[in-house]
């Protein structure tokens, strides 16, 4: 049953950049740098702080700092908004920071460089040890770090091929995939994350260990994250119709076989939220048929929702088109999705969030949060 909202926050948000919420505020990315606005009964005066670029991603430092990540430079604030230290890169930046021991990483369209406060790049893993020499420019799927190693997806922008790589605390190549259309990659638990390949004829799921050893395959994609109990809530589909339009959940045992499957509403850009009691949360957007174009737009012609997400963040193509959002909730036990929230003329390219009680999501340039 659709429900008002419990509370929104209005902000320069610009839809795919990221936030955090804390007790008393929300900080937002912005096209500028950062926002940071009171919440509920908050007597906290916000603040904003140019950066001199866009802002994609912040994240929790220590000391109650902020590392905020711009195209242009790594900058982390103190709690009141000013500048602690920070150093401007030479190459855009394409993705948001990731805390790793002492350090962040942080990615170009070329490399990941592991910084330092201080002492600046302490190594360098080029992405033409995985895609060759010839790829001029890459898009992370996704970056994170699993029992001490790194794990990164990378894809070719121009072709949409790429690896999943796997390195050791100091940037050395361990195991690599073999080449395909990358479109996923989500940790699953201790030593393993599953990775998907969505296009050229394939559709697929692998669950692997850190050493390269596959776990099980399966012949579906999407995106995804591990429950509580080490199952895995996934939404997928694909780039070819009717699949495209509508993407359906599935929740995945550790062994790899299907334990539910349930319809949805809409394909999904970002994973979806998977809360403690098994409650899994996700937005399913729709872009509706314009009658003036041809069908074949909705098939494998269309980019896949989290390529559209990175052209966006990045400003590539600024401009998205208008969906039809709708928050879907999972509940244990259920037979059927129950939609949460529903709104037109909008986007959501925001991870959904647990907050005090609330799953939190963007709606356009606003914060939502509702209590389901």
């Amino acid at each position: 049953m659709v429900k008002p909202a419990s509370w929104r926050l209005s902000s320069d948000y610009i839809g795919a950049g990221r936030f955090i919420l804390q007790k008393d505020r929300a900080i937002v990315g912005t096209s500028y740098g950062a926002q940071c606005l009171p919440h509920g009964s908050s007597t906290y005066e916000g603040w904003t702080v140019d950066l001199g670029s866009r802002c994609i991603g912040i994240v929790p430092g220590a000391d109650d700092s902020l590392i905020v990540t711009c195209v242009k430079g790594l900058f982390v604030l103190a709690a009141d908004g000013s500048q602690r230290w920070g150093t401007h890169s030479e190459k855009e930046i394409v993705y948001p920071a990731v805390p790793f021991g002492v350090g962040v990483l942080l990615a170009s369209r070329s490399a990941i460089h592991f910084v330092v406060e201080g002492k600046g790049s302490q190594w360098r893993f080029g992405f033409d040890q995985v895609l060759g020499a010839s790829v001029r420019s890459a898009r992370l799927v996704n970056l994170f770090e699993l029992d001490g190693h790194v794990v990164a997806g990378v894809v070719d922008y121009d072709s949409g091929i790429g690896r999943v790589a796997v390195l050791s605390k100091d940037g050395e190549l361990e195991w690599t995939s073999e080449p395909g259309p990358l479109s996923e990659l989500f940790p699953a638990g201790n030593a393993v994350f599953v990775w998907c390949l969505t296009g050229y004829g394939r559709f697929e799921s692998h669950m692997t260990r850190l050493d390269g050893h596959e776990i099980w395959a399966q012949d579906f994609a999407g995106v995804g994250t591990v429950r509580g109990d080490g199952s895995l809530a996934m939404l997928v589909g694909s780039n070819e119709s009717p699949e495209w339009d509508n993407w359906a959940y599935r929740q995945v045992a550790p062994n790899g076989n299907v334990e539910r499957q349930l319809p949805t509403t809409g394909r999904c850009t970002v994973r979806p939220l998977c809360l403690a009691d098994g409650t899994v949360f996700f937005v399913g957007s729709v872009l509706h048929l314009d009658p003036a174009s041809s069908r074949v737009d909705y098939t494998s012609f269309q980019r896949m929702p989290q390529e559209l997400l990175f052209q966006h963040l990045l400003g590539i193509k600024p401009q998205l088109p208008e969906y039809e959002i709708s928050v879907q909730i999972v509940r244990e036990g259920s037979v059927e999705t129950e939609t949460l929230y529903h709104a037109r003329d909008s986007f959501s390219l925001a991870q959904p969030q647990g907050f005090d009680g609330d799953v939190v999501f963007g709606d356009g340039a606003d914060i939502v949060g509702m209590t389901a």
